[in-house]
């Protein structure tokens, strides 16, 4: 999956994914609708600096950003929260 210049999509990315890769793709949770979807996410260096950033002021292993690129080469990238939509497939039905 690629982002066009315009386009903001919301991710779940893992750290040891960022950390082991310069360039190239990494495997990212995308959010569409509140529902995720396994997606290869394409990354340059100016990316994957930007999301090496939201991780270096913490700990954690995985985190939510929101990607917004602004131009050929700038991303702006935000902390995000995601809602995730789950049906309950008939158990609330009324007998």
């Amino acid at each position: 999956m690629k982002i066009e210049v315009g386009q903001r999509f919301d991710f779940e990315v893992d750290r040891e994914d960022v950390e082991l890769v310069d360039e190239g793709s990494i495997i990212a949770t995308w959010y569409h609708m509140g529902n995720p979807i396994y997606v290869e996410l394409n990354v340059n260096k100016s990316l994957i600096s930007e999301i090496r950033k939201v991780f270096s002021d913490n700990k954690k292993k995985n985190v939510l950003v929101s990607i917004f690129r602004i131009s050929q080469k700038k991303y702006v990238i935000t902390p995000t929260v995601v809602l995730v939509n789950r049906q309950m497939g008939g158990i609330n039905q009324i007998k």
